[in-house]
């Protein structure tokens, strides 16, 4: 780039590949700066800020204030984009002469900008294909803070008093009481941004701090008092006449707001996400009228909407509606066609009369929403380890969804909770659908065919204890079976036996991109389409035979008369197992081929006793995990059952966790040159180290954990097996590794 060459050629000292230097100066313009502004820069000696500031001082005006505004956000931390952007429009930042582009998508254009200016780095995308969060390096920060100057100020618990003309406050420290924060504060009556950035530990602000706060922060534009513990929202809040965006998330102890938060007609968005006391709503919020964004995920104890919130035709972001008790209420969503982003809609067990209110909600020409959730009751649909929370009785009674149809231009869909569902006709129309849930339908016995989605990539379906099927074989067509899944999760169907009824051709069935396969509790299923492009297969709370049949499932691709057939199984790099009680041997018939795997875990198999054998055909093996496997024993043997862990050539990490009958480590394990972490923990009867462990020249980590005996004798410097491991860099007694994605690490 033209920017390192030019820089090459000073005495600067700035690497040519450091990510971040921006890349939008036209050729007059570096022209300009070679001639007129680099000749100065050498003159004065300036550091590396001082030469980034040159991108700033040529960025249009109203991306300056964007990014000094970014000051607000401490190093290293991850912004949330969409709130970034709700934060600048509240403080008047974006403008837009075009009536029919929003300010937020304006100022989606203005972080774009700044990104591809590299103002910001680690852009990552939400499950729907959305900006959602980034990162500022280091440097930039630096910046950020010096053209921001005192008028921006990131408060840390070093920090001793906020100069008079700041005007945008963010608080980085566990905030004790506010009597804390106020002494730092000279006068904050002209303060326009006021929030607290240390959401993780708890604060407990009392009634009487909260209406000093309000009181003093008359002015302000951007309030954010999330987590700060408190319990009641004082009626003095309306004393904040010039407020645009309120955030009081993560204050659980909150069971209503005052009425008088309707008087603050500048509101623009309100952040109420994990409330989860809070039980209503303003009876009047109607009345804030410039309301665009209400946030209420996670505000699971509200009884109901506010009678005329449909009337907020501003409104493009609501997060949840819920279902009241008596009244049903849908038909306030009828006028709510800008509606954008996320919509759960929950309780629907609710509704006395299925067909007109679920017209009346009016979803098909809400064309702006990409995430749905249809909830019948309160619940977690993310918890696969949790039910539905209460019924109030379960619903025998067949729901049908015809009325609830979708604008086409849906990309996530969860339908959760209802009992006897009755699949609507427009289920197949959803060409744009990406993800689809179907969680706690029990009393469905198949669904429709749902492979007809051209664009979906996700298909999860969860404690559907019914289940026999999950389509019905008739008029499918092979050829179209999910042309773009990628995912798939079966979990909690008891009663699954197969994919199809039909089975006269299962050869013919196969998934064309599927990457993730994971059957979690569905005993009884021996009947799926082929996986030959399966990356990663997990497999828990299963049978034997279901273990065995899905990795025939993979296997037998190569012996299948199939256009894929020439794909190899060895795709599969991962594979988990666990909670399977009657497995006693690794099936090596069916590991032979898989000689790409990369990871194998094995964990909760309580009869398992023998693995080795099948080790030798897990060449390219590099993460190996054994976990709560009371009879697993890989001491050594007279039958040389150690020796096949010398076919693992790729070996990098070994976990041994919660294995009761191991007494010695495996002595194949010297015969692995290449491993570099080992993690041994509650084994008890492990109480020596074996001589050759000091052979592993390429152990860099080795922790203990929980072995009484075998920790006392690693001691470092002091115990009979340290000179044993003393050659290892990272050694780790009793203090724990820390787990990423599976993996223990020092």
């Amino acid at each position: 780039m033209i920017f390192n060459n030019i820089f090459s050629q000073s005495n600067l000292n700035i690497p040519s590949n450091s990510g971040f230097f921006p890349k939008f100066f036209s050729i007059d313009e570096w022209q300009h700066f070679k001639e007129k502004e680099l000749p100065n820069m050498n003159e004065e000696g300036n550091s590396i800020i001082q030469t980034l500031k040159l991108s700033y001082n040529h960025l249009p005006s109203h991306l300056k204030c964007c990014f000094a505004y970014c000051r607000l956000f401490p190093k290293d931390c991850k912004i949330n984009i969409p709130y970034l952007v709700n934060i600048w429009v509240a403080q008047g930042f974006i403008k837009s002469s075009n009536s029919e582009q929003s300010l937020q998508d304006r100022g989606l254009k203005y972080f774009k900008d700044l990104s591809w200016r590299s103002f910001f780095q680690e852009v990552e995308e939400n499950a729907l294909g959305n900006l959602w969060s980034c990162k500022m390096h280091d440097l930039m920060h630096d910046l950020a803070a010096q053209v921001a100057g005192d008028e921006i100020i990131l408060l840390n618990s070093d920090a001793k008093r906020v100069e008079k003309n700041t005007r945008h406050l963010s608080i980085d420290f566990k905030v004790e009481s506010w009597q804390k924060v106020a002494s730092c504060l000279p006068n904050v009556s002209k303060m326009r941004t006021f929030t607290s950035l240390d959401w993780s530990k708890k604060h407990d602000i009392k009634e009487v701090e909260c209406e000093e706060i309000f009181s003093k922060l008359g002015h302000v534009r951007v309030l954010s008092l999330r987590g700060w513990g408190i319990k009641r929202v004082p009626r003095s809040i309306d004393k904040l006449k010039h407020i645009r965006l309120l955030s009081l998330s993560d204050n659980k102890g909150i069971e209503i707001l005052p009425d008088s938060i309707i008087k603050l007609q500048n509101l623009q968005a309100l952040f109420l996400i994990n409330c989860e006391g809070l039980k209503r709503l303003p009876k009047h919020i109607k009345k804030l009228v410039n309301l665009q964004t209400l946030e209420l995920h996670g505000c699971v104890s509200l009884t109901h909407m506010p009678r005329g919130i449909g009337q907020l035709t501003s409104l493009k972001n609501l997060s949840l509606f819920m279902v009241a008790k008596r009244s049903g209420g849908l038909g306030e969503l009828r006028d709510l066609n800008k509606l954008g982003g996320s919509l759960e809609i929950m309780n629907l067990r609710y509704v006395k009369n299925p067909a007109s209110e679920f017209k009346a909600a009016n979803l098909k020409e809400k064309q702006h929403l990409r995430f749905l959730r249809l909830s019948w009751k309160l619940g977690d649909p993310y918890d696969n380890n949790s039910d539905s929370g209460p019924d109030d009785g379960e619903n025998d009674e067949e729901m049908s969804l015809e009325e609830l149809r979708p604008h086409l231009n849906l990309k996530w869909l969860i339908v959760f909770g209802c009992g006897r569902l009755m699949f609507p006709s427009w289920i197949s129309s959803l060409t744009n659908l990406v993800k689809l849930r179907i969680d706690n339908c029990k009393k469905c016995q198949h669904f429709p065919p749902l492979d007809r989605f051209p664009s979906l990539k996700t298909l999860g379906i969860y404690n559907s204890t019914d289940l026999e099927y999950i389509e019905s074989g008739i008029n499918c067509d092979n050829a179209l079976l999910f042309p773009s899944l990628e995912e798939l999760w079966l979990s909690n169907c008891p009663n699954l036996k197969g994919w199809r009824r039909d089975t006269s051709t299962p050869q013919l069935l196969q998934f064309h991109c599927l990457d993730y396969l994971e059957i979690m509790s569905c005993p009884n299923l021996t009947s799926m389409p082929l996986i030959p492009s399966v990356q990663k297969l997990v497999l828990k709370n299963a049978s034997k035979k279901s273990l065995e049949d899905i990795l025939k499932m993979k296997i037998s691709v190569s012996q299948s008369t199939s256009s894929c057939a020439s794909i190899s199984p060895s795709q599969l790099t991962s594979l988990h197992i666990e909670n399977i009680e009657d497995l006693e041997v690794l099936p090596e018939e069916l590991l032979t081929n898989l000689i790409s795997l990369r990871q194998l875990y094995i964990r909760y198999c309580p009869r398992i006793t023998k693995v080795s054998s099948a080790l030798q055909h897990l060449t390219s093996l590099e993460h190996l995990v054994f976990l709560a496997c009371e009879e697993l024993d890989l001491s050594d043997s007279e039958d040389h059952s150690d020796m096949p862990w010398q076919y693992l050539r790729s070996l990098q990490e070994l976990q041994l966790r919660t294995l009761n009958k191991l007494a010695s480590l495996p002595k194949g394990l010297q015969h692995v040159p290449t491993l570099r972490r080992l993690l041994i923990e509650s084994c008890p009867n492990l109480i020596s180290l074996p001589e050759w462990i000091g052979s592993l020249t390429a152990l860099q980590a080795f922790g203990i954990r929980e072995c009484p005996q075998l920790s006392e004798r690693c001691k470092s410097k002091m115990g009979a097996d340290w000179p044993k491991i003393a050659h290892v860099p990272n050694i780790d007694i009793e203090r724990g590794w820390i787990q990423v994605d599976g993996i223990y690490k020092l």
